[in-house]
Order: structure tokens, then sequence, then C-alpha cells
């Protein structure tokens, strides 16, 4: 499959995604509830839903954010610039491509730019073993979980 052909695949999921997501949380709590009256609802109830309504907002917020990548990737790829980097100039390695077809940085150019994330002090005194370890690996937008996925299972 190209790159065309997965971006469009990808747009379509997300648009489909968020037009769900959309309709769902234009119901009101009441409607969610499926009751006729919050008075009755214990607090604890009303809470979960009032999370679970945030923790909806937020995905929307990520697949929003996930379309407006893939439509950029789908204008590099009309004007001629998709496979460069935007950071230096390179090219952006296939296999990158391959796994996130929606990317505008070589993996060099992403590596300087991703966050570095420091744990607050009351987590590091908690040991999560690989856990706290893969938390900064698997940082890099999936690629490196590509490279070492790859190792374990060449083609």
């Amino acid at each position: 499959m190209d790159a065309s052909a997965k971006l469009l695949a990808k747009k379509e999921r997300l648009e489909k995604a968020l037009n769900d997501k959309r309709k769902a949380r234009e119901a009101g709590m009441v409607e969610m509830l499926d009751e006729l009256s919050m008075y009755d609802q214990h607090p604890g109830d009303i809470a979960s839903e009032l999370y679970e309504r945030e923790k909806d907002a937020g995905i929307q917020e990520n697949l929003e954010l996930e379309l407006q990548r893939v439509k950029r990737a789908l204008e590099r790829l009309d004007s001629g610039t998709y496979g460069q980097c935007e950071a230096c100039g390179g090219a952006i390695e296939p296999k990158r491509l391959e796994v996130l077809p929606e990317t505008d940085l070589c993996i060099k150019c992403a590596r300087a730019q991703q966050d570095k994330f420091t744990r607050p002090e009351e987590e590091r005194q908690t040991d999560m073993g690989e856990i706290t370890e893969k938390g900064e690996w698997f940082k890099v937008a999936e690629y490196d979980f590509f490279e070492e996925w790859h190792k374990k299972f060449p083609e």
C-alpha cells in the first residue's frame, strides 16, 4: 500500500472516530445516565460520568490533532515535499514513513525535539522497574518500538 492510500485510509478512520465522539458528546449528562432526574443520583456516579466525558474530550482532541497531521502529510504529498524532514531538509527514513506515514521529521530531528520529561520526585521514589525505563523509550512516535520489533521479527 502506497503512502497516499495509507494516509487516505487513516484520514477516513480518524474522521469516523471523531464523528462518533462528537455524537456521543452531544448528549447531555441526564441523557447519558438515562435517568429522569440528577437529584437522586449519588455524587460518585455523577463524578464517574464526568470523568468519562472529560476523558472522551481528551481523546477527541488527540484525534483532531492526529487528523491535522494526516491532512498536512497529504498536502506535502501533493506539493512533492512528502518524505522530506521539515527541520533539516533531509530524507525521512523509509521504515519510519512506513510506520508513521504522517510524520514530518526524520528520526534524528524527532529525537532532538522530543520532550525531556522528568518524573516528579514522588514518582521517582517508587520502583516501577522496566515500565519506567520503557516510558522514555516509547516516546518517539512508535519508531523506536518498530526498530526493536523489526530486530526480533525480521522479514
